[in-house]
């Protein structure tokens, strides 16, 4: 979780003042009492409300709460937006969140019905019998990232021909709104309002592109 928390910290530093002010509202309005954190139950009804059920629970909010006080700070937070937003999965084996590097499988990546993803652990011990045609083929993210790139001749193989990678897309964070209700979606509630207006207006200023080259590729 601490590197993690080290990119969504960097992805805040190297944005604009806009950004970063949009972000700074974001919390306030998700600490109703004004006290500089945001509790349990605030985070439950953020997460419920967003469609992240899977993750609205004491296990997800722990991992968060570095400093393990019971509540989030400004910057803990940051990393709960990144987390959604960069599109983290959840092992199809063990259920757990993925923070770190998984396995996709390259089939699926770009399926409408979504992907499938195993975390290191569940890859290793070969406990999906996930397959297509008796196929497997999972690449890890670092890997996925690189078959993006156009082959160039420096990409070829001993054999003269180019390494036979098929094409991904990289989920972006405007790519990846959760079913049914996204972070966009209208929260009847009227004391969620705040959070959801100051949410919008972030979401807005990350689409319209008012920040840095470094955030316009993730944020």
């Amino acid at each position: 979780m601490d590197v993690v928390r080290a990119i969504a910290e960097a992805h805040y530093t190297a944005g604009s003042k806009e950004v970063k002010s949009l972000a700074d509202e974001f919390f306030r309005a998700l600490d109703t009492d004004g006290d500089g954190r945001v509790s349990f139950h605030e985070f439950l009804e953020l997460m419920n409300h967003e469609g992240h059920t899977r993750l609205a629970n004491h296990h997800f909010f722990w991992a968060l709460d570095r400093d393990r006080n019971g509540f989030l700070d400004f910057w803990e937070v940051l990393t709960l937006y990144y987390i959604i937003k960069s599109g983290r999965p959840i092992c199809k084996c063990c259920g757990f969140l993925v923070i770190d590097t998984f396995f996709s499988c390259v089939e699926c990546f770009n399926s409408s019905e979504g992907s499938y993803s195993l975390c290191i652990h569940c890859y290793r011990s070969k406990r999906s019998r996930h397959n297509h045609n008796g196929h497997q083929q999972f690449l890890d993210t670092f890997t996925l990232l690189e078959t993006k790139k156009t082959p160039t001749p420096e990409h070829h193989n001993i054999q003269g021909r180019p390494w036979e990678c098929p094409p991904v897309e990289e989920p972006s964070w405007s790519s990846i709104t959760p079913q049914g209700q996204g972070w966009t979606a209208i929260v009847p509630a009227t004391r969620m309002g705040g959070w959801k207006a100051a949410l919008m207006a972030l979401e807005a200023g990350l689409a319209i592109g008012s920040i840095s080259t470094t955030l316009c590729t993730i944020l």
